[in-house]
C-alpha cells in the first residue's frame, strides 16, 4: 500500500484511561488500606476484622457519607455508636465455675472406688 498524503488521518477510537476509578466500595477500601501503617494492615488481614470493616463502610456509603470528610465520618460514627458497639461485642456465654456437689472425702474415710482401703492410701496418694 502506498502512502497517501491527501487522505485524512483516521482517528483512533477513544481509549479508556488505563487508571480507572475503583467502582465498588471494596476496591476503594483496598486502595486505602495500602496507605495505612503496618500495624493496621496486620489487623485487617484477619477476615473477621476485614468483613466488619467492609460492612461498616457499606453502611456509611448507603447513608451518603463522604469518605474524604473526616467530620462526616465522625458524625456518622457518633450517631451509630450503640449499634456498632453491639455488633462488635456479641454476647459471650457466661462461664460458670465448676462446683463439686458431693460430700467431701476425709483422708481417713474409706475410698469411694470400693477397694476398702483408706482414701489416703488409695486414690488420695499425693494429694
Amino acid at each position: 500500500m502506498i502512502w497517501n498524503p491527501f487522505k485524512k488521518k483516521e482517528t483512533a477510537p477513544e481509549q479508556q484511561p488505563t487508571q480507572q476509578e475503583p467502582s465498588s466500595i471494596a476496591d476503594k477500601l483496598e486502595k486505602e488500606i495500602d496507605a495505612l501503617p503496618d500495624m493496621f494492615k496486620q489487623q485487617l488481614k484477619d477476615p473477621k476484622v476485614k468483613e466488619r470493616f467492609m460492612n461498616i463502610a457499606r453502611r456509611m456509603e448507603a447513608d451518603g457519607v463522604n469518605f474524604k470528610s473526616i467530620r462526616q465520618m465522625k458524625k456518622w460514627m457518633k450517631e451509630h455508636e450503640t449499634e456498632l458497639r453491639a455488633e462488635g461485642n456479641p454476647e459471650q456465654p457466661h462461664v460458670e465455675t465448676v462446683v463439686h456437689e458431693g460430700p467431701r472425702i476425709g483422708r481417713n474415710d474409706p475410698c469411694p472406688c470400693g477397694s476398702g482401703k483408706k482414701y489416703k492410701k488409695c486414690c488420695g496418694v499425693g494429694k
